[in-house]
């Protein structure tokens, strides 16, 4: 599907085709593992349209295939928009993403061979320039995301999920550092057995490099899960590693 519709779209000048190749220790998403807390490998495809949406074909495997019924495919279309000129100090981004995602080998299900769900994003993020010199930047911002599930009932509860982060980021040369903190509250949605409120409050300290043929990046995770996950087996603390080398072109 994501491909079928990168192949309908014009080849536009300065529009972008991306591949990454992403390892994690755990794969965790709004609080919560969706790999058991397995290792995973996640390549992606990404095709960009300058003032336009970014298409993506996105995949979760755990390293052990005896968890095979863990694989994860999304198919997503996600839109930026940054309100002011990108020569003022600070700016307004808006940003949203519809998320179709599918595990297409799942020997629990007899009746069909994968579960299906829809996730929905809309947020605000506010960045300002403290320093121009030091290419220093603060950002805070809100998003919501919103599940349900497709085809039969697989347990997936519809619901809505806020999130609330801060972030600073620091370009040296090529090289990017970024230190975000973000704290999540959870009406319930996903899973039956997550109360209402305050799910998890998380640390990220990343590193991207561009180098001249790839960007490589890494990342350093930390979660203080609280008592409205805690319910579904969640770990009081967490903590995992990423890496990530994607390559980028101008078509």
């Amino acid at each position: 599907m994501a491909l079928i519709a990168i192949l309908a779209l014009p080849m536009q000048a300065q529009n972008t085709l991306s591949l990454d190749w992403g390892s994690t220790t755990n794969y965790m998403a709004h609080g919560r593992t969706m790999s058991a807390n397995q290792a995973c490998f996640q390549p992606g495809l990404y095709y960009g349209i300058p003032k336009g949406p970014t298409f993506m074909a996105w995949f979760s495997f755990p390293y052990d295939r005896e968890l095979k019924a863990l694989d994860e495919w999304n198919i997503i279309v996600d839109y930026n928009l940054d309100l002011l000129d990108a020569d003022k100090s600070w700016n307004i981004n808006l940003h949203s993403y519809a998320d179709y995602w599918f595990l297409p080998v799942n020997e629990e299900s007899n009746v069909q061979d994968y579960y299906q769900g829809m996730k929905y994003n809309g947020g605000i993020h506010l960045p300002y320039t403290i320093s121009k010199l030091w290419k220093l930047k603060v950002s805070a911002g809100y998003d919501f995301y919103y599940y349900h599930q497709v085809g039969r009932d697989v347990g997936i509860r519809a619901g809505g999920i806020h999130e609330f982060l801060i972030k600073f980021n620091k370009s040296i040369k090529s090289v990017n550092l970024e230190a975000k903190s973000l704290i999540s509250n959870n009406q319930g949605a996903v899973s039956h057995d997550i109360d209402p409120g305050w799910g998890f409050f998380s640390q990220h300290l990343s590193c991207s490099v561009d180098a001249k043929l790839v960007t490589l990046s890494t990342s350093v995770n930390y979660q203080r899960t609280m008592d409205a996950i805690l319910p579904t087996g969640m770990e009081k603390h967490l903590f995992w590693l990423s890496i990530n080398i994607g390559k980028r072109f101008i078509l």
